[in-house]
Order: structure tokens, then C-alpha cells, then sequence
């Protein structure tokens, strides 16, 4: 299909014509880049103004970092320092430092791929927070400044118009209130007018190897926004192409070139799919959690109006006054053809209502709800509304059709003003912005000359900036963690950063772990965050052998097994190999705790993994079987407390509270050896257990929430052992092996043992570990990790094959004896992904190739 075909159709200028007259290609250009940085500066200080406003971070001691932007996305980018400096236990395939050791490279592919992340390494370590709040600032100037020049592709028109629609589009209710905090996505705002202009690209028959690139960068920077940008930018393709005054052949034409680039740049990006897709498979299940799009319809109308934030959560799809106005306007624009008027409404109406009714959410959301924010998608509908704004304005409305869109803004604000998400900055500040955006267009459309036409502009830019930034602050207030009592800290304090140079001056791996210690600091990532080889991990991709290995050993985890908790527990630290431990004896010292502990690698004797006594299945069983020996006595509980209930099956029933009174106290007693330290697992338990001291909470939730392991304390000498559990109104049992004693001396026999017979030198890699061991040793050696899919290991050189589970830990067979191990880890899914990488390649090879063979 020749150019010539299409051209009349859908290439159009870039230069503007609504304040300046075509003054030559070179001038258009510049113009227009001249607009993509305005929009980029205007976007940027905007929202720094707004923050600024509110005293937020960087601007102020307001936190910004709450909820997983602490927990997650500060620890990883933080990871990312460590390994861009060379200080990281692990790679991009593996990480050592957390949950005991996890595969990385998902995470990694979904969390740290923003471009703009790789920018960490250019700030100190102890101030990875505001590297991260770039990330997020500089993808709002970049989103802005590509959608400033896509609308120039979408439509004729003055460049400096296009910045100022653009700058709604960057500073959108999706970024103001999910996406500044989760710096991945922000790529989403970058893709969406990055793919429009690769479909623009389609239109005119051009550049289909660039447009290949760009998917494929698109999908790597962030595949999960990506894949929502891609098809709402398919979306804007079709409706291009079928309002256009072309036949079906070209249509079909335009099409297949649109469908061969992108299939091609997803082939160039299958690494990141099947790599994250996989993990994503293998990850403990969301399907515990009970997720809803229902949006009241006041509810749903009322996050039009800039500022405005629900709760609970409803899009988030604002875009400023001056394109929600124009967009408002579009049906009255009648310079603008009918049927395209009539195309971009129903468009954007069926994306909003996609996002509410679950079978399209789910499709929106890649076939599943996420557990989280339920519409992360919402940034395409904003991205619609600026093109539709655009398509208006491009063409100059009349009065009449700036009358009928402010006429529909007052009713919108009429029937939502009283709506929960309507603050009073969000009223005030799209009643404001409404007047003044429709009286500076009504003096726009009056055909004022060059420089009463500039004055405007300036005035309109003046607007935009002042009336984003309130809508920014508007939000912020709203979602001020210190109004929801959490704590105004930043993530990395100055107690971490000394935890973490503390950590530092011990470096045991890989011989032993040097961990940060239970719940220390305040992210559920403290590990990555201070540079140990700990148990605390927060991510989407823990999977089942991890979460189940180490719960079935007493191991605490949250939302569904996603996030697990490090325990104070001296069996499950010589299990791991933990030698070292972080405390915090006051809010102004931190203190490194060493400890005897075996080697990373060891070797259980064949038929060393029994339970020695403890009840079949309980922890206390697991655990004897993991390490070898008993070291645990598992006593009958007996109930002190008058008329309690008589112990059934599952245990014994706990007395509930009644009406809003104090919780319920259930006493009970255990006779153990004297001096014998006291563990209670109680993992359904939801109630505070005392024994003497201060209370032990116990915050089960079952399925979504399992309690630690906990140490009540220590046996007294007449080896009476008493502690009461408070319960509130729900019904709850405690099991009946739930109270174990550990004998200290016959653990640290057990120790002494497995560091005797341990390895004799451990090696760890990246991604690898390897060990010698006692010449001829037998039975099974184990890796103080769990067996996440993906690794295989070799005795003495062998084959490779993957290592069994022994109890929750990896496990590799001796046989009849064996000198050495070597094991590796590959991320499942990296083989295939880079197999399709290479058909990407060959495609796009050949297509440039193609032609020079044909000629010659």
C-alpha cells in the first residue's frame, strides 16, 4: 500500500495554526518540542507544588511513602542500589536476602524496569526514597511531553494547546492517588502515547521496525501497564481507522501492519512475559481474597471532578477542569463530523463502564482482580478524555458548544457535590477552574489577533498550573497517613541507616546469615532495606514451596502467604543458618547479636528425620524432623479457668468475650523440665497470651493471616509452666499441641552436631551455592533455603537434577557418599522467553533485510 493512499486520510502537520501560521517544517518542530518541554516542566511542577503545599515528601515531614511504597518499592529499589554498587547478596536472578532466599528476576521485571529506576544508583543509599519519588516525577514530565506530541499526530493544532491537555492527562487522578506511589506503573502513562504514536506510525506506513521496538520497550519497562495501554491505543486505532474516509482493503492493511509489529514486539519482549507470567502462576494464590468493582453511580460520577478521591475505591479518573470541560464540550462541536463525535463518546463510555462490571475489569486487569487497588487501568480512561478534549478544541468550538460543556460541568457538579468523594478542595477548585477555563475559551474563540491570542494562552498555562496543583493538594490531604494515625517517618531513618552499616561490618555469608531481627524497623522488606539475609519478604511472587516450607516451621505470613515474617527463635535461626542478629534495645541504639549456628550447608544422617515423639504433623514434629534430634517436650495442657469448656478434637475451646467488654481470660498450665524455654504456635489464634511478662500478640487470620511462633518465656523451677490467653467475641480453639518446652542443652548438642559434620566450605554465587563436604558423606545435604521452582543440583560433578524438599528446606540426596554439591538456579520461563526473543530478532532482521536482497 503506497503512502499516497493514505496520506489525505490520516498524516497530518504538527505545526500549530492556532496562534502561529505555518512558518516551515524546522519552526513546527521546534514549537513543538518547545511544547513537550513545557508540558513536561508545567506537569512536573505541578505536582511538586501540590505536594510542597501539603509539606509532603521531599517538600516536608508529611510521609509519603505509606502502604507498599514503603513495604515493597522503597526495599527494592534499594536492592537495585546494592546491586548497581556491587554489594548485594545475589543477582537479578536471585536473591539471598530475602525469605531465606527467592528467585528474583520477577520481581525484578515488574518492580525495577521504569527506566527512570535505574537512576538509584546516582543518590546516596540512605536516600533511596526521593530517588524513587524521581521515578515517578520524571515519567509524569515524559507522559506529558509524548502526549503532547501524539495529540499533534491524532490532530492538527497549535503545540502549546496540546501541552496544556497534556499536562491534565500526566497529572491524572490515577497518578495523584495510585500511581506516583508504585513507581513501575508510571510507565503505563509513558506507553499509553508512546503506542499511539507507533499506530500512528501503522497509518502512515512507516518506521514498522521502530514501532516494533517501542512495543517491545514498552511491554519491558512495565508489562502490566503496558498491556492496558496497548489496548486502549488499539482502541484508538480502530476508532481512527473507522471514522476515516477510507475503504475496508486499506483498513484491513493498517490492521495487519498494527497486529505483525505488535505480535513482533511482544515476541522481542517474551522474557519479561513468560518469566513474570510464570511466577506470577507459581505465586501463592489471590483467590482468597474477595474483590469487588462495584461503584455507586454518584460515587463513580463525582471522580470527574478534579481532586476528588472515594473511599472505598472508585476510579480514580480526573483529569483537570480544562479537559474535562472540552471533553464536556465535544458533543456541541459541531465543526467536529458527527460520527467522529459520536465514536469518541461512546468510546469513552463503554471504557468507563468496562471498569465497573467484572467480566471486562478482569480483562482490563489480564483475566483476574488484582487484591489490591481494583482499577489500575483507570489512567486509559483519562488518556481518552484528553484526545476526545483534543479533537475538540483542535478544530476551535464556538460559543455555543463552550456553553453546552459548561452547562453539563454545573450539572455534574449539581448531582455530586454532596458525594463522599467530593472534598471542599475539590469543589472549590473545580467550581473555580470552571468559570475561568470557559470565559479565557469564550475570549479564545472570538478570533482575538496574534498577541491577545499569546495573552490568552499564557493565561490558560497560568490556570492549568495553578488548578493541577490544587487538585494535587486536594488528593494529598485526603490521603494523609498521619490523619489515619501511621507514622510521619521516612523509610530509611537515621536508626536504619546505622542498622544497616552496622549489618555491614559483619559480613559471615556465606557461611552463616546475618539477619535485621524480628519486626526491628517498619517495612515488611526490612531485609533488602538494611542489607541482611533474612525472613521478612513482601511480594507477589512467593511461592507455595516458600510460603508452606517455612510456615510448616513456624514462620509468620500475611495476605495469603505473600508476605512473611521474620521469628525470634533459636531453632528456626540454626535451621537457616543464622549467626548474627540485629536488636534494638531503645529507639536510639542499635546492637549485632551473634549466636552459634551451622554452616549454610549441612548433612542430615539417613533416618535422622523423624519426629522423636512430638504429635505427627505439628511444628514441633517438623522441626525435629528438619534438624535431626529432639530438642522439643510437647506436655498436656490442662485448663485453670472455672467452667471452662472440655477439650474436644481440635483443642481447647477459648471463652469469648461478651458485648464490647474485655477480652476473656483462659488460664492454662503445662509441667516441663525446669529452666526449659516455652513456645507457643498457635497460628489461627487471634488474642494476646501472657506468661508472666508483658503480652505476646497473636494476630491470626486464617487463610489470610498466620501468627509466629512465639517464645512465652522460661520454665520456673518447680517446672510449672502457666500462661493466659485473651481472647475477644469471636470463637477460637487453641490447639492442644500448641504449648512445646525446648531443652536447651540437647539443642545446642544438635548444633554442635550439624556444625561437625556441616560443610567445610560454602561458596555462593548470584544464583548458585555450592559446598564441600566431609570426604564420604551420606544421607542428604541441605541448603538452608527453600525449593522454589527453578533449581537443580549436582553431586560430585553429576547430573543435574532438581533437589527435593526435605521438610520445607532443599534437599539434595548423597547416595552412597559424596564429597560435594553444586547447585544453580534458573528463573523459570528465562529459557523459552529468550527463544522467543530470537524469533522477535529474526523477524525484525528480516524485515530489514528483505529489501536490500530483493534489490540486488
Amino acid at each position: 500500500m503506497s503512502s499516497t493512499v493514505i496520506t489525505p486520510a490520516f498524516r497530518n502537520t504538527a505545526g500549530g495554526h492556532l496562534i502561529h501560521g505555518g512558518t516551515g517544517r524546522d519552526a513546527g518542530r521546534r514549537r513543538g518540542a518547545l511544547a513537550s518541554l513545557m508540558a513536561a516542566l508545567l506537569s512536573m511542577t505541578a505536582y511538586c507544588a501540590g505536594l510542597a503545599a501539603h509539606g509532603t515528601f521531599p517538600f516536608g515531614p508529611a510521609p509519603r511513602a505509606d502502604n507498599d511504597l514503603r513495604h515493597q518499592y522503597v526495599p527494592f529499589h534499594t536492592y537495585l542500589w546494592d546491586f548497581q554498587h556491587g554489594d548485594v547478596q545475589g543477582d537479578l536472578f536471585f536473591n539471598w536476602e530475602s525469605g531465606y532466599g527467592v528467585g528474583f528476576l520477577g520481581d525484578f521485571l515488574t518492580y525495577l524496569t521504569n527506566p527512570f529506576s535505574w537512576l538509584t544508583g546516582l543518590f546516596p543509599r540512605g536516600h533511596v526514597e526521593f530517588a524513587v519519588f524521581l521515578v515517578s516525577l520524571l515519567s509524569t514530565g515524559l507522559a506529558a511531553a509524548l502526549m503532547t506530541v501524539f495529540l499533534g499526530r491524532l490532530r492538527p493544532g497549535s503545540p502549546w494547546l496540546r501541552a496544556l491537555l497534556a499536562v491534565g492527562y500526566a497529572v491524572c487522578g490515577w497518578n495523584v492517588a495510585e500511581g506516583a506511589v508504585v513507581p513501575m506503573w508510571m510507565w503505563g502513562l509513558v506507553a499509553l502515547p508512546l503506542l499511539g504514536i507507533a499506530s500512528d506510525w501503522c497509518l502512515t506506513e512507516r518506521r514498522w521496525v521502530l514501532g516494533s521496538l517501542v512495543v517491545a520497550f514498552c511491554w519491558f519497562a512495565n508489562f502490566y501497564t503496558a498491556a492496558m495501554a496497548t489496548m486502549a491505543a488499539a482502541l484508538v486505532l480502530l476508532l481512527r481507522l473507522l471514522t476515516a474516509e477510507v475503504d475496508w482493503r486499506v483498513r484491513g492493511r493498517v490492521l495487519w501492519r498494527a497486529a505483525t509489529m505488535t505480535v513482533t514486539g511482544l515476541l522481542l519482549a517474551a522474557p519479561v512475559i513468560l518469566v513474570c507470567g510464570l511466577a506470577n502462576a507459581q505465586a501463592q494464590p489471590t483467590d482468597k481474597y474477595i474483590v469487588s468493582v462495584h461503584t455507586p453511580f454518584l460515587n463513580y460520577l463525582a471522580m470527574f471532578m478534579p481532586g476528588s478521591l472515594a473511599s472505598p475505591t472508585a476510579p480514580n479518573v480526573f483529569v483537570g477542569t480544562l479537559v474535562l470541560l472540552l471533553a464536556l464540550a465535544l458533543p456541541f462541536q459541531s465543526k467536529v463530523p458527527a460520527r467522529e463525535r459520536l465514536a469518541w463518546s461512546l468510546v469513552i463510555v463503554l471504557t468507563a463502564l468496562s471498569f465497573v462490571f467484572t467480566p471486562t475489569a478482569k480483562l482490563w486487569q489480564g483475566f483476574a482482580l488484582p487484591h489490591g487497588a481494583p482499577f489500575r487501568e483507570s489512567f486509559v480512561l483519562s488518556g481518552l478524555l484528553v484526545m476526545a478534549a483534543w479533537v475538540c478544541l483542535a478544530r476551535m468550538p464556538r460559543s455555543r458548544a463552550l456553553l453546552g460543556g459548561a452547562a453539563l460541568l454545573g450539572l455534574l457538579i449539581a448531582l455530586t457535590y454532596e458525594a463522599q468523594p467530593v472534598s471542599r478542595h475539590a469543589l472549590a477548585g473545580t467550581l473555580a477552574g470552571g468559570a475561568g477555563f470557559t470565559g479565557l475559551l469564550l475570549l479564545y474563540a472570538r478570533g482575538l489577533r496574534r498577541r491577545g491570542r499569546v495573552a490568552v494562552v499564557a493565561s490558560l498555562a497560568a490556570a492549568v498550573l495553578t488548578t493541577t496543583a490544587y487538585s494535587v493538594y486536594a488528593v494529598t490531604v485526603v490521603q494523609d497517613p498521619t490523619r489515619l494515625g501511621h507514622s510521619r517517618t521516612q523509610t530509611m531513618t537515621r536508626l536504619g541507616i546505622e542498622a544497616h552499616e552496622a549489618l555491614a561490618g559483619r559480613r559471615g555469608w556465606p557461611d552463616t546469615r546475618t539477619v535485621a531481627g524480628a519486626e526491628v524497623f517498619v517495612t515488611n522488606n526490612d531485609a533488602m532495606l538494611l542489607g541482611s539475609q533474612g525472613g521478612s519478604y513482601y511480594s507477589s511472587y512467593v511461592t507455595p514451596q516458600t510460603a508452606t516450607g517455612l510456615g510448616g516451621l513456624g514462620l509468620g505470613e500475611a495476605m495469603g502467604g505473600r508476605h512473611l515474617w521474620s521469628v525470634r527463635d533459636p531453632v528456626l535461626n540454626a535451621l537457616l543458618a543464622v549467626g548474627a542478629s540485629l536488636d534494638v534495645p531503645d529507639p536510639d541504639q542499635v546492637r549485632l547479636r551473634t549466636m552459634p549456628a551451622p554452616p549454610l550447608v549441612t548433612v542430615r544422617a539417613p533416618g535422622s528425620d523423624q519426629a522423636y515423639g512430638a504429635p505427627a504433623g505439628s511444628v514441633w514434629a517438623k522441626r525435629h524432623a528438619a534438624l535431626g534430634g529432639r530438642v522439643y517436650t510437647v506436655p498436656e495442657l490442662s485448663s485453670e479457668s472455672p467452667g471452662a469448656a472440655a477439650r474436644t478434637a481440635a483443642g481447647w475451646p477459648l471463652r469469648r468475650a461478651e458485648g464490647a467488654g474485655p477480652g476473656s481470660e483462659n488460664t492454662f498450665t503445662a509441667r516441663c523440665a525446669p529452666g526449659a524455654r516455652a513456645y507457643l504456635h498457635a497460628p489461627a489464634l487471634r488474642a494476646e497470651v501472657t506468661a508472666g511478662g508483658s503480652p505476646e500478640g497473636f494476630h491470626g487470620d486464617p487463610p489470610l493471616r498466620l501468627a509466629p511462633l512465639k517464645e512465652l518465656g522460661e520454665v520456673p523451677a518447680d517446672g510449672r509452666f502457666g500462661f493466659t490467653v485473651r481472647t475477644g467475641d469471636d470463637a477460637q480453639v487453641l490447639p492442644a499441641d500448641a504449648l512445646a518446652c525446648l531443652d536447651v542443652p540437647a539443642f545446642d548438642a544438635v548444633v554442635r552436631q550439624l556444625r561437625e559434620t556441616g560443610a567445610t566450605r560454602v561458596r555462593a554465587g548470584g544464583h548458585s551455592v555450592s559446598a564441600d563436604l566431609p570426604k564420604g558423606s551420606v544421607g542428604t545435604a541441605v541448603v538452608a533455603t527453600t525449593v522454589p521452582p527453578g533449581w537443580t543440583c549436582s553431586v560430585d560433578g553429576g547430573a543435574a537434577r532438581p533437589p527435593v524438599s526435605h521438610h520445607g528446606l532443599m534437599g539434595v540426596p548423597l547416595g552412597h557418599g559424596a564429597d560435594r554439591i553444586a547447585c544453580t538456579y534458573v528463573p523459570p520461563g528465562l529459557k523459552a522467553g529468550l527463544a522467543g526473543s530470537g524469533i522477535g530478532v529474526l523477524a525484525v532482521a528480516g524485515v530489514l533485510l528483505l529489501p536490500r536482497l530483493r534489490r540486488r
